[in-house]
């Protein structure tokens, strides 16, 4: 455990405390769409925070071709 806070995480990813806060809890917005960050922002956490992004996302879905 690193034992940063939230806002050092934020401010060593380049975003704000509110925005880093808004995607920990997985906030909605008022049409219920997930605040989800851009793929740079997630790179800028995972670097921050020392985890590799395959440790933080969901797996990728599978599709069957046949």
């Amino acid at each position: 455990m690193l034992g940063l806070t939230q806002e050092a995480v934020a401010e060593r990813a380049g975003i704000s405390l509110y925005a880093y806060q808004q995607y920990e809890r997985g906030a909605v917005t008022k049409g219920g769409a997930a605040t989800n960050p851009r793929l740079a922002t997630v790179l800028a956490i995972c670097g921050v925070i020392d985890v590799m992004i395959e440790e933080i996302l969901p797996p990728p879905p599978r599709f069957d071709w046949r």
